[in-house]
């Protein structure tokens, strides 16, 4: 019975050890995962922002207009093209502003007329933006002027017959601004 006895103490160290390695691998297998990784990419993405240009063809100092002797009566037309040189289109507005301050700009009666129309050299009714006082001349916005596009202005401006002797002997400056706006932003 010795013999059995050590063949059946062998066989269960045996299985105790075999136990033992089979405990140890399966926790050191489920200490180590193995995982599958796969990428994708968008490459390449920008933005790039619009360039807003207005130009006209009368840039610089007495372009639009210089008239020396003026009488009362007299009216001088004058047409300004507005070019839009950016790669997006936009509307404009115009306003004057003036340095100086003589009656021909502050008496808004008798003083400095004028008319303004959104055409090419033309005074059709139809196409009049504004009329009054130069002092108070406000060019309304536009409408869209695409890339590359452009729009026409024409000027009328008068010096009343009314305009009495302390008219005579005045210079009288100004500027008209003229403002780009983008337009609205949209879902792209």
């Amino acid at each position: 019975m010795g013999n059995q006895m050590r063949g059946a103490n062998f066989l269960l160290a045996t299985m105790a050890l075999s136990a033992l390695v089979l405990i140890g691998i399966s926790s050191t297998a489920a200490s180590t995962t193995a995982t599958f990784t796969a990428t994708t990419t968008n490459p390449g993405n920008t933005f790039a922002t619009a360039t807003l240009t207005i130009s006209n063809d009368k840039p610089n100092a007495g372009d639009l207009v210089n008239i020396t002797n003026l009488v009362p009566g007299d009216t001088a037309q004058r047409v300004v093209h507005i070019t839009n040189g950016g790669n997006t289109g936009f509307t404009y507005a115009g306003a004057v502003s003036a340095t100086a301050n003589t009656l021909l700009w502050s008496d808004t009666t008798y003083g400095l007329q004028a008319s303004v129309y959104r055409c090419n050299n033309c005074t059709t009714p139809a196409n009049l933006v504004y009329s009054g006082a130069l002092k108070n001349l406000a060019v309304p916005a536009s409408g869209t002027i695409a890339a590359a596009g452009s729009d026409y202005l024409t000027f009328v401006f008068s010096l009343p017959t009314t305009a009495g002797n302390t008219f005579q002997s005045l210079t009288q400056d100004f500027t008209v601004t003229y403002t780009a706006t983008q337009l609205a932003g949209t879902a792209r």
